[in-house]
């Protein structure tokens, strides 16, 4: 395991998923679909329509802006290639890394994605 500070951090993907779900929408749920086709005759005059209707489930469904914030705030933490000596306490060793990881870091905690593990 990987320590920091004194506390080991790990990435929650059972949060990631929830975060990324759209609230209310179950992979089970049922879509239906409803295509209408024009249908015409050699002459090209309209003689009817043609009504298909479908039903699937609905499938994962994710929602891309959240998706696409947290890949990169996981990407900011991840490719962070400076060395944090944190001999001298965590908080001191953040003093000395980018705002990009320290914002990335804080935002990902916040919402439960980096958790301790106890």
């Amino acid at each position: 395991m990987i320590e920091f500070g004194g506390v080991v951090y790990y990435i929650d993907i059972d949060a990631l998923q929830k975060i990324v779900t759209p609230k209310g929408v179950k992979a089970t749920d049922i879509v239906k679909t409803k295509d209408s086709k024009t249908v015409t005759n050699e002459e090209g005059k309209v003689v009817g329509t043609e009504v298909i209707e479908s039903e699937r489930e609905r499938g994962a469904d994710i929602e891309v802006v959240k998706y696409d914030t947290i890949r990169l705030l996981l990407e900011t933490i991840i490719d962070n290639n400076d060395e944090i000596d944190d001999s001298m306490g965590a908080d001191r060793a953040l003093e000395k890394t980018s705002i990009n990881f320290k914002l990335a870091f804080n935002t990902l905690y916040n919402y439960g994605i980096i958790k301790e593990k106890e």
